[in-house]
């Protein structure tokens, strides 16, 4: 036994020389990209300010504010909306309703409705913080998560909202309420 665990240990050290390769840590430009869209910089402004400005968008958006902390920057918010699209909905209850004309010995189930979208709950979480170079900027990311419920309650989906207009939108609004907190209005 001892001879064998003798053999294996030349194996065990050469496995744990291993290196990493050289473009491990290295972003993909897709990475790169979903990064610029979702920051943003301002300039004359505090942490204090911004995070006041983003509170009052989110608020008018429809979010409740789950969490601020203040000195790292860091808001978290939240929202439950429908997620129903009228399109799938028509689909899915032709659907049913043509299982039901055509299959006389089948009682109506109504399992494609039950599969449909219902809610939503999307949850946004702001980072801000100075800008490296220069102090009297600040940098903000904002990320947007979604989770689906069908029509029964269970898991249809969980994803990362990745759409340049959703942002955009977002920090449209954003610089509009950092220039009004800027005027003190």
């Amino acid at each position: 036994m001892a001879f064998r665990a003798l053999l294996l240990l030349p194996l065990i050290l050469v496995a744990a020389c291993q290196t990493l390769p050289r473009d491990a840590f290295r972003l993909s430009e897709s990475a790169l990209a979903t990064r610029e869209m979702q920051t943003r910089e301002y300039g004359s402004m505090s942490d204090v300010q911004i995070l006041s400005a983003s509170t009052a968008v989110l608020q008018d958006l429809g979010y409740a504010i789950d969490e601020i902390e203040e000195p790292l920057g860091v808001l978290s918010a939240s929202k439950r909306a429908d997620a129903t699209s009228g399109i799938k909905a028509v689909g899915s209850l032709a659907m049913d309703g043509a299982k039901c004309i055509f299959s006389f010995l089948r009682a109506c189930d109504g399992k494609n409705y039950s599969k449909l979208d219902d809610v939503q709950d999307i949850r946004l979480t702001l980072i801000s913080r100075p800008q490296l170079n220069n102090e009297n900027n600040v940098i903000v990311r904002i990320t947007i998560q979604r989770v689906i419920w069908d029509k029964k309650g269970r898991l249809s989906e969980q994803q990362t909202v990745i759409d340049d207009s959703v942002y955009a939108s977002f920090f449209d609004k954003m610089s509009k309420a950092v220039f009004l907190e800027q005027e003190g209005v």
